[in-house]
């Protein structure tokens, strides 16, 4: 799942932590996209999903050694 925005597509979360934060960016895309706070929690979402997926690779990792 995905939606768009201005700069691009937003792409729903890999860990169900972040899909509350992935909806309320979604429901709130046409009222606020260009908006300097709109910018701001979409750049926080898509660094909480980095560090997400970073994690879990690293405690995969783990369990292998």
């Amino acid at each position: 799942m995905y939606f768009n925005r201005k700069k691009g597509a937003i792409f729903s979360p890999g860990d169900s932590k972040l899909l509350p934060f992935y909806n309320l960016l979604e429901k709130h895309q046409k009222s606020l996209d260009g908006s300097a706070l709109y910018e701001e929690m979409v750049e926080i979402y898509e660094g909480l999903e980095t560090d997400l997926r970073e994690e879990k690779e690293n405690a995969q990792k783990v369990k292998l050694a």
